[in-house]
């Protein structure tokens, strides 16, 4: 079951920073994901209701919601720069 990607405004504001060969590699890495969000690595504390992905140095968090069948890929961050605000 693939799940619908439905980006946040953070993200999409990232997202649109980066070079199109990222950019092309995140969106084909979102939508592995979309096949099965819940085999990735969940984060803990203030976001663990969320979870990651790694894209060479980069890290995508995202969280996804069972019951709508929806995907939230939430920031784009560097290395470790996990913030929960």
């Amino acid at each position: 079951m693939t799940y619908n990607i439905c980006p946040t405004k953070e993200f999409e504001k990232d997202f649109r920073k980066l070079d199109n060969s990222l950019q092309k590699r995140i969106k084909f890495k979102i939508e592995e994901v979309g096949e099965n969000p819940e085999r990735y690595k969940h984060l803990h504390y203030d976001l663990k209701e969320s979870s990651r992905i790694r894209i060479g140095k980069l890290r995508v968090i995202f969280s996804y919601n069972k019951m709508r069948n929806e995907l939230y890929p939430e920031k784009i961050v560097f290395g470790h720069e996990y913030d929960s605000s």
